[in-house]
């Protein structure tokens, strides 16, 4: 198994035979599709296939149940703002009322569809820091002449997300020994709960960042001479771009421009020709 930034990786995992590149340019332009595409359709397509890569990385799926409680506030945030304070036009088709609030089709098929598409760039977010390393990033990062300064410090702000996710299991764990089971809470009261973390998380990031930086200070690393062309890329040199390198950024670069082009010239990827709309619009009687 192989340290990543949100966990372990068996090292039977193919990921591991890919360049740092390949994973720099995953997150760079894979994680553009979402914003270009309306359509839920897609988008849930996407996590589909996105999940299907999950398996074949080896990476155990089973770690996102540990976001269900973020994605079911995220879900209700949108659902909520979208649903309720979305504005209403004379065109809409009303739904329901509840008091002064008008709640119409439009509004509740932007918020799912909004909701979809964060969905699955969550999930890319999530693909990339389960597959990378901080020294991935560093190294895909100076494989595109960005300055070594501007790349290490990339890699441990990505580092620090990893960290935070540990803190959080370990105040769980914390709470379990104290006979605090949130498995058997209601969901409002497992809200209520999430909320609380961010005191102690917050504390423990403070400390690791004072304790990161006099790591640094010892090691005589500065920001001085920054520009430094000079400087040795002793590990790049390790690491060798091959053919298929470079065919899987192609492809991820042409699955990007085909997707500019649908969206800047056909209706494909928006709302209108959606077939899961379609369906939720008649089930709600929507005509």
């Amino acid at each position: 198994m192989k340290r990543t930034l949100l966990g372990y990786l068996p090292l039977e995992s193919p990921v591991h035979s890919f360049h740092p590149i390949v994973k720099t340019f995953f997150l760079l332009i894979v994680s553009v599709y979402p914003l270009l595409i309306d359509s839920p359709d897609w988008n849930l397509v996407g996590i589909f296939v996105l999940l299907i890569i999950f398996y074949l990385s080896r990476i155990d799926v089973s770690i996102l149940r540990f976001y269900t409680t973020i994605m079911l506030n995220i879900f209700w945030i949108i659902f909520i703002a979208y649903t309720f304070f979305g504005g209403y036009s004379p065109d809409y088709h009303v739904v329901g009322r509840l008091g002064p609030i008008i709640v119409s089709w439009e509004n509740i098929a932007w918020a799912f569809s909004v909701y979809c598409r964060m969905f699955w760039g969550i999930l890319i977010i999530i693909y990339f820091l389960s597959v990378s390393r901080e020294r991935d990033i560093i190294l895909g990062l100076r494989w595109l002449r960005l300055p070594y300064v501007i790349s290490y410090t990339a890699g441990l702000a990505l580092r620090s997300i990893g960290l935070s996710i540990i803190d959080f299991n370990t105040i769980r764990e914390a709470e379990k020994a104290r006979a605090l089971d949130m498995g058997e809470l209601p969901l409002t009261h497992k809200i209520k709960k999430f909320g609380l973390y961010i005191v102690p998380l917050m504390s423990l990031a403070l400390r690791r960042t004072d304790e990161v930086s006099n790591a640094l200070d010892a090691r005589g690393f500065s920001f001085a001479g920054w520009r430094d062309s000079r400087r040795t890329e002793y590990m790049l040199s390790k690491y060798e771009v091959r053919l298929r390198d470079l065919l899987v950024i192609a492809l991820m670069v042409f699955m990007l421009l085909a997707l500019l082009y649908l969206k800047l010239t056909t209706a494909v990827l928006s709302t209108s020709n959606s077939l899961v709309l379609g369906v939720l619009a008649r089930a709600l009687g929507v005509s």
